[in-house]
């Protein structure tokens, strides 16, 4: 008996020390998760403050340089908010007190707000994921590493150090010494365009700066292969964020095209806050219809295009057109649509035709649906009253 009371008491007691060891393991887990935590929270004050000295005081000098020029391109691209968080912190054993942690850190652009959502951590573009090293001692964890991952996009400001303009109402960012492409040289022409842009905002609330990124080669390589048809596109990374990309190699564009700044920023102002929407010859007319915003109709750049696509496919005055990819067609699309939106703007007027590209484009409805509500008319009648229209238009 005396033997098994033996034997219990020493079960017992390597029970009790086991049980310690693992509240003192997650102790020190629960504390090294807190401190991280708080890091990265003063990091974010640090960085929203614009004290840059804060923002490096918890980085290794091994980081700096890194940590340095992503603290400039989140400046540069106005930083609004900072919204952290750290997943599976793990203590390495063999680097002593170093901790591993993987982190999501929800950047807002140039908002009034940025809020925890449902969709907060979703890995978009304007989320930073990383993989990171923490040396943690007492209430100080010291970033050691930060490994992007998922550090992809059409603007690469989490990859590599940017050079920026800013205006009043615009952003004007590009590679580090990328030849022949200053974002100064762009500031004026890109503030014109906001400015037209502004007055066809629908988001709310309103664009807080445009985004206009100058892609060279290889960014746009990258972004969209080697198509060299498309001069610019708008990549929307949240509902709260958007960036014009425009071609800035030699085969695209140059500084004084202040129309194509306005059809981009125009997709801007109108699409802001959405996201997958599907009525091409809506979205496409209405960034025309703001590119082009004064100018006489028989003076639009595509109106040639607009006489071939009705020539080439028998068009009966239909103005909801089923877009086509095909490179031929494209011009002509964007073409017809532009055509649409302007008879649709000027017989019924443009707080009507917000209205109607509001409910068609941003909520959703079919034409038959929005027209009544937004134009006052049924959509056959605005079919019919434009078609005659559009035809006058297209005669030499």
């Amino acid at each position: 008996m005396a033997v098994f009371g033996v034997l219990a008491l020493l079960c017992c007691g390597v029970f009790v020390l086991s049980l310690n060891r693992t509240r003192a393991a997650a102790t020190r887990l629960h504390h090294a998760e807190r401190t991280i935590r708080a890091t990265l929270d003063r990091q974010g004050a640090a960085l929203l403050h614009g004290d840059e000295a804060a923002w490096l005081s918890a980085v290794d000098p091994a980081l700096t340089s890194q940590m340095t020029w992503l603290y400039a391109n989140l400046r540069g691209l106005q930083v609004s908010g900072w919204i952290p968080r750290a997943r599976k912190v793990t203590r390495k054993v063999k680097d002593g007190p170093a901790w591993t942690a993987e982190v999501q850190i929800r950047i807002c652009f140039a908002a009034p707000t940025c809020t925890r959502t449902a969709e907060t951590f979703v890995p978009l573009g304007d989320v930073i994921s990383a993989r990171t090293r923490w040396s943690v001692a007492g209430d100080r964890a010291v970033l050691m590493a930060f490994d992007q991952f998922s550090a992809d996009g059409s603007v690469p400001w989490k990859q590599e150090p940017l050079d920026f303009a800013i205006g009043k109402r615009v952003v004007v960012a590009a590679p580090r010494g990328q030849p022949d492409t200053r974002p100064a040289e762009w500031l004026p022409a890109a503030e014109r365009a906001a400015a037209v842009a502004d007055r066809y905002a629908l988001s709310d609330p309103r664009p807080g700066r445009y985004f206009l990124f100058l892609a060279g080669e290889k960014e746009w390589n990258d972004a969209v292969g080697t198509d060299r048809e498309a001069a610019a596109f708008v990549d929307r990374t949240s509902e709260s964020t958007a960036f014009a990309i425009v071609d800035a190699t030699d085969f695209g564009t140059d500084f004084t095209d202040e129309t194509l700044l306005r059809h981009e920023l125009g997709h801007i102002a109108t699409l802001l806050g959405t996201l997958d929407n599907q009525d091409e010859w809506a979205i496409e007319g209405m960034a025309e219809y703001i590119a082009y915003a004064g100018t006489p109709v028989k003076a639009y750049d595509l109106i040639g295009d607009a006489r071939w696509q009705v020539s080439h496919t028998g068009w009966t005055g239909r103005l909801d057109l089923e877009w086509s990819t095909a490179p031929e067609e494209r011009h002509g699309f964007y073409a017809m649509g532009f055509l649409a939106m302007r008879c649709l703007g000027e017989t019924y007027g443009e707080p009507r035709l917000l209205a109607f590209f509001s409910e068609v484009v941003r909520k959703g409805e079919e034409p038959g649906t929005a027209a009544m509500s937004a134009l006052g008319v049924p959509w056959e009648e605005a079919e019919a009253t434009c078609e005659p229209k559009i035809q006058a238009w297209l005669r030499p």
